[in-house]
């Protein structure tokens, strides 16, 4: 019956084809929602815990040094999190540039609001966050380390 009217097979080719593009862009929200998990950061994050006590033994630019060192090993070492890689990465790369301790804790400051953003997004999903929980307290014992020592 069909083929006696063009109409109705476009009306059905129409409604295949947005069928399928609806199931790809559920199908792409789904796997764009699943990069942010921070795998591996509680492991990573205690490898960053010790090797910040460490860093307790500088201060200055040698202290920011230190402790892009770690952050940039902490980026390496975490998996499933783009924004809080890039976060960490650049963070270091604005510690080793910080000539004083405001700098340096503007550096850690905004690496933790992304990691706090991040860490809001993976729990309103229902997901854990303990990776991303784990990254935030090392940059929050970061910060307490500059404070006091920077």
């Amino acid at each position: 019956m069909a083929t006696n009217f063009p109409i109705l097979r476009r009306l059905h080719a129409n409604l295949v084809r947005a069928a399928l593009l609806a199931a790809l862009v559920v199908l792409g929200s789904l796997a764009a929602d699943q990069p942010a998990r921070a795998d591996g950061g509680v492991e990573a994050a205690a490898a960053a815990n010790s090797a910040l006590s460490a860093c307790s033994n500088y201060t200055g630019k040698s202290l920011y040094t230190c402790v892009a060192d770690v952050l940039d090993k902490l980026a390496n070492r975490i998996s499933n999190a783009a924004d809080t890689q890039r976060a960490l990465v650049t963070a270091a790369s604005q510690l080793r540039a910080a000539a004083n301790k405001a700098q340096a804790l503007s550096a850690i400051t905004q690496c933790r609001a992304v990691v706090a953003g991040v860490l809001k997004q993976v729990l309103a999903m229902g997901q854990n966050g303990k990776g991303l929980s784990a990254v935030a307290g090392v940059l929050a014992r970061a910060a307490a380390l500059i404070q006091s020592k920077g």
